[in-house]
């Protein structure tokens, strides 16, 4: 078993390169002549979230390297999604991932899952269970990541071809409701001390009443805040295991 300051390295790490990432994507999209409300406070505040951005490298640097088994499939693993991270907006020949067909949420979810879960697993060979955890991992984070996608119909291009592009609304909803109550489902047989924990039972019917809720004119605030902040109920959840 790993000890806690371990645990917690691994978070710190998570933490500080989603926030370099997050907001080195916001920085070069905020170039654009054609900027929202959002991009616009970014542009005038790119100085700030330069030094944020810098900072939030160093440190994930520091914590990764504290805790780092230099084997193949580590590094291949953090390579690819380094790599998706930063090709998901930058484009080569005209095109960057993000406008691709189809796999726009698929890209979101294995980076989420590869950095969060498949990374600790993988870098500390824990066999136990591994496969059901990055399955339901991965339909966990395609079922919260579709309101994002139904909030950004009116940006999107149609040959990107989303998921509410192809089922519609209503249709995306049940989808991204289906996937939470299978996550659900699996994490459930996988983790026994879940069944106890009221926590993971108020995580779930608080991200599947907000999937339920969403509509393409609900507001940055209820996704940001909303959708993104009832995933904390889940690891909440998991730390009171």
């Amino acid at each position: 078993m790993l000890g806690i300051e371990q645990w917690l390295y691994y978070g710190i790490f998570a933490f500080s390169a989603t926030l370099a990432v997050y907001n080195g994507q916001r920085i070069y999209k905020s170039g654009v002549l054609q900027r929202t409300p959002w991009l616009r406070w970014v542009y005038n505040n790119r100085t700030y979230l330069i030094a944020l951005v810098v900072l939030a490298l160093l440190s994930a640097v520091y914590f990764l390297v504290q805790i780092i088994n230099w084997t193949l499939p580590t590094i291949l693993l953090l390579a690819l999604s380094s790599g998706i991270s930063m090709f998901y907006i930058v484009r080569v020949r005209g095109k960057n991932l993000r406008e691709m067909p189809y796999i726009k949420i698929h890209l979101i979810a294995f980076s989420w899952t590869a950095m969060l879960i498949m990374f600790p697993l993988i870098n500390e060979t824990i066999t136990n269970n591994q496969i059901i955890y990055i399955v339901a991992h991965y339909f966990y984070v395609v079922g919260v990541t579709i309101p994002f996608d139904i909030r950004d119909l009116k940006y999107d291009q149609p040959m990107q071809r989303t998921i509410p592009q192809i089922l519609g609304i209503n249709g995306a909803r049940i989808l991204g409701a289906f996937l939470v109550v299978a996550f659900s489902i699996l994490m459930l047989y996988a983790n026994v001390s879940l069944w106890t924990n009221p926590l993971f039972y108020i995580a779930i019917a608080v991200q599947l009443a907000l999937i339920i809720g969403m509509n393409e004119n609900q507001s940055d605030v209820y996704c940001a805040g909303g959708i993104d902040g009832a995933i904390s109920l889940l690891g909440l959840a998991y730390l009171f295991a």
